[in-house]
């Protein structure tokens, strides 16, 4: 059978989404039907795809495509919606509803959606039983090309963009044990999606899903705005079957291979390699504390932060700069941030962020998860909400910003670490306002504490690096006066760790001479090589 063949019989290879029932639909029904769900045993997915799929390789699965203007409601509103096709890593399908006037309408498979290619589907084989994912696109970047900007594919995986911008990290609807040193992960899977119709001149996507796993069911609902942020607000409820070592709420996967302070760093021409490179925490007072992230070959780095009211917390790409990375292809300097908002469920609690070790660039090995402080009670409803932020760069706070952390040996001194942490206002170059300053930075002094008292504190100090950064700069861009330069501080310290001590907590800000705090507290977890 020629792709051209099956283009022509969508009616014979599956069922119409006409001859489906609809069935009356709200988010509240599928909350009911999720209690259901967990109220009762388990039952694993039923795998419903042929062998054929299940044995196409990344070339023959990649070769599969879908046809862009086949897209639901590709001519009817501003939003479309394109299917993805099951096989080689997708194998597990999903039921996807369309939702009008309140009820919901399933979507049987369809292969006239898609090209095949050079695929030659043998004669006979049965179609997949559902589509392995979607995707959403609307007029993000031009009024003439529909982008897309939201992925939902694999167990309970989806990633967003906001305009031109590019896909980086990807978000979970729950992580379960993640991390855990001898502990199995659990992966519950979004198995029904329910998109709702939008109307002309709609500005949000809303979709529902309903999560399916070994330990819990749970109802989720999306309400989506693209745009220069792309923002997600989340509604969900969950119920456990049984108890679980670690629940993660609102969780991330990314990956972070390399950065400026990775030591010994992997044979490779580029100088960093990650999605991700810091995490910012912005504390019920007001306060921001910067964590860079970090690896330690052979060894997992688990660091759990006890938070009580967050106002934040993002996962960042905080290095903007091309020579970083000198790749064009994966455009690591483009990789978006996101950052979490709570709004309900999220008064007492630990975050968790699991570095784990990796040879390369292709695995993600970065976990950042959210675990209320109190475990949730079997068998009982619980409700949270967040709101996910994808952009580029949060806004300015006001204070010098933690831009780069690096560590090495002070000269013929081997015993010693000299710690150097750069702080910058403006983070990036930006266009000249009024008449902006450098600030007078006379008495201003580091703040270092080390989780060991029995660790000599031997030398503590600040540079300003303003002037060297400018210069360096090709043309005397830094000397516009269309630019406003940041300004970079470099903070250091010297400490001496004896024979056995292989592990120090280390946080560092900037204090003015009246003892304000001018900048993030960074926080870092030294260990030794």
């Amino acid at each position: 059978m020629t792709s051209s063949s099956l283009r022509l019989l969508p009616c014979l290879l599956g069922l119409t989404s006409a001859s489906l029932s609809a069935q009356e639909f709200s988010f509240e029904s599928l909350c009911e039907e999720a209690r259901k769900i967990a109220a009762a045993p388990y039952v694993p997915p039923v795998d419903g795809l042929a062998d054929y799929w299940k044995n196409l390789n990344y070339d023959g699965h990649r070769d599969i495509r879908f046809q862009m203007e086949s897209g639901l409601w590709w001519n009817d509103g501003p939003f479309s919606i394109d299917f993805f096709h099951p096989g080689w890593t997708a194998k597990q399908t999903v039921t996807i509803h369309e939702v009008k006037g309140g009820l919901a309408n399933p979507l049987a498979f369809d292969r006239s959606l898609f090209d095949y290619g050079k695929q030659v589907v043998p004669e006979g084989t049965p179609a997949p039983p559902g589509y392995a994912g979607w995707r959403a696109r609307t007029k993000l970047n031009s009024p003439e090309y529909m982008d897309e900007f939201l992925v939902f594919l694999g167990a309970s995986y989806f990633r967003a963009v906001q305009a031109k911008g590019h896909y980086g990290l990807s978000a979970r609807g729950l992580s379960i044990n993640s991390g855990l040193p001898g502990v199995p992960e659990e992966f519950p899977n979004f198995t029904r999606f329910y998109l709702e119709k939008p109307k002309a001149g709609d500005s949000k996507l809303v979709a529902h899903a309903l999560l399916e796993g070994e330990s819990v069911a749970g109802a989720y609902r999306f309400t989506i705005t693209p745009g220069e942020v792309t923002t997600m607000d989340i509604e969900a409820e969950l119920t456990l079957r049984r108890p679980v070592q670690q629940l993660g709420i609102a969780p991330f996967s990314s990956m972070f291979w390399y950065g400026e302070g990775t030591h010994p760093k992997p044979y490779d021409f580029r100088p960093e390699i990650h999605d991700s490179d810091g995490l910012l925490m912005e504390t019920a007072d007001g306060g921001w504390q910067f964590r860079p992230l970090e690896v330690t070959k052979n060894q997992i780095r688990h660091c759990v932060f006890s938070l009580e009211n967050p106002r934040s917390w993002s996962l960042l790409q905080r290095d903007r700069s091309y020579s970083s990375y000198l790749d064009v292809e994966a455009a690591y300097h483009n990789r978006p941030s996101v950052k979490v908002e709570p709004v309900e469920g999220f008064a007492n609690g630990k975050l968790h962020l699991i570095e784990l070790p990796t040879e390369d660039e292709t695995n993600d090995n970065i976990i950042l998860a959210w675990e209320p402080q109190t475990p949730l009670e079997i068998g009982k409803p619980h409700r949270f909400h967040y709101r996910l932020h994808w952009l580029r760069d949060l806004p300015a706070t006001g204070l010098f910003q933690v831009k780069a952390t690096r560590s090495g040996n002070p000269v013929q001194l081997p015993k010693q670490v000299l710690m150097t942490i750069e702080f910058a206002k403006p983070l990036v170059a930006e266009p000249k306002v009024g008449d902006p300053k450098w600030d007078d930075i006379t008495g201003w002094e580091p703040e270092v504490t080390m989780s060991r008292d029995d660790v000599e504190l031997i030398h503590v100090g600040l540079s300003d690096l303003s002037m060297a950064n400018v210069d360096d700069l090709p043309a005397g861009l830094g000397k516009s006066p269309d630019v406003h330069m940041p300004q970079v501080l470099r903070a250091f310290f010297v400490f001496e760790p004896a024979d056995g001590v292989n592990e120090i907590d280390l946080t560092c800000e900037l204090k003015d001479k009246d003892g304000k705090v001018v900048s993030e507290k960074w926080l870092y977890l030294w260990r030794r090589e």
